[in-house]
């Protein structure tokens, strides 16, 4: 979850926050005179200084950081007919029910890619996919307040499609776990990455089972990150849970159990409650594609429990979160044909699913996250 601090000045001053916990400066910023709002921050009691070009102080005091989240999801790329697989990326505004807009596009043309961001330090990330079948290593990035176009970052330790992620927000570290490659070949690797830093992915730890197309989540700065069904090395969809410590490498351990076994679901949380929720996906149990949506609590190791519906039965969706603002938007997918439905829920409160929008077209396979 993102903090932020606020305040008036009388005069032009850097602002300097000098986090209590551990005494280091946390951040410092050049504002003018009236109200200022500094963001990107954790959470904790700051010192906050304010320096004028001189050297003087104009005044200090000790500040609870105060929570506060990002309005916006992006859901990048996707597949929109076979075998093509599209750049687009997407932009929704959670607190107004409406149709997608246009952001921009992807450095590269991928499906079936992970996304994960910083929270309020404001940057999405994507990494992996497959762009006609053949996986890729590629990561890039997006300022997700700034419309426009992605970035190359980097390459992951190998080329793979169908991997979730997730991050533990503003303390800026990507996981990207799971996947397959075109000869068939699954994976349990975890690779990890510095949101904001230019460089290639690192090898994080494993997974307990080898999966492509799991729904990936995390509870943020609390630290803990969930990967949820998916499909196992025997081609049979799954209901294991596997979690890990977003800030400390190691493999991940087993959580619980889904509802019902499923592959390519989405996850979301909310970030304040604790919860994570897991929607749609496909069961090669019943052979169909399912509506339904989990919950857990992040927190606490323990099978899922039933959240209500999605507005129609798919997979390959996406979602993404407006994080302690407590609203989650599952998007896109396949159910007879590719789907530009966009669905919302209250993470906080058991319910179907409810129309929000729609995508800018329909599709397959996108990758979504938020700046929440």
């Amino acid at each position: 979850m993102p903090y932020k601090i606020s305040g008036s000045i009388s005069e032009d001053a850097k602002i300097i926050i000098v986090n209590q916990s551990d005494w280091s400066v946390e951040t410092t910023s050049d504002e003018s005179v009236g109200e200022y709002e500094i963001s990107t921050l954790i959470g904790g009691t700051k010192a906050v200084i304010a320096r004028k070009s001189d050297g003087c102080s104009l005044g200090y005091g000790n500040v609870a950081a105060q929570p506060y989240s990002g309005d916006r999801g992006i859901f990048g790329g996707g597949t929109i007919s076979t075998p093509s697989d599209i750049n687009v990326i997407d932009y929704i505004t959670f607190s107004s029910l409406a149709n997608a807009d246009d952001f921009g596009d992807m450095y590269h043309a991928r499906t079936k890619r992970g996304a994960v961001s910083n929270g309020g330090m404001d940057r999405g990330a994507f990494g992996c996919g497959e762009l006609s079948g053949s996986p890729s290593k590629a990561a890039e990035y997006i300022t997700i307040t700034t419309l426009g176009n992605g970035t190359f970052i980097g390459d992951m330790t190998v080329s793979r499609g169908a991997v979730a992620a997730c991050s533990n927000g503003t303390y800026n570290r990507g996981i990207f776990g799971a996947g397959w490659d075109i000869s068939s070949v699954y994976y349990n690797i975890l690779d990890y990455i510095t949101i904001t830093s230019i460089g290639d992915g690192s090898d994080f730890g494993d997974l307990t089972i080898a999966r492509w197309g799991p729904g990936g989540t995390s509870n943020a700065t609390n630290n803990r990150g969930v990967f949820a069904g998916g499909r196992n090395s025997s081609n049979a969809s799954i209901n294991v849970i596997d979690y890990i410590t977003i800030s400390s490498i190691g493999n991940g351990q087993d959580f619980g159990d889904l509802t019902t076994i499923k592959d390519y679901s989405a996850g979301i949380s909310n970030g304040i409650n604790d919860r994570g929720v897991f929607g749609g996906g496909y069961s090669t149990g019943s052979g169909a594609n399912t509506n339904i949506i989990d919950y857990i609590t992040i927190s606490n190791t323990s099978n899922s429990t039933n959240f209500g519906d999605l507005s129609n039965a798919r997979r390959a969706l996406t979602a993404a979160s407006s994080g302690p603002n407590n609203k989650g938007v599952f998007v896109g997918g396949y159910t007879s044909t590719y789907s530009n439905r966009m669905d919302y829920i209250i993470i906080s409160t058991l319910a179907d699913a409810t129309d929000f929008g729609d995508l800018t077209s329909p599709r397959y396979s996108p990758a979504g996250t938020s700046n929440a």
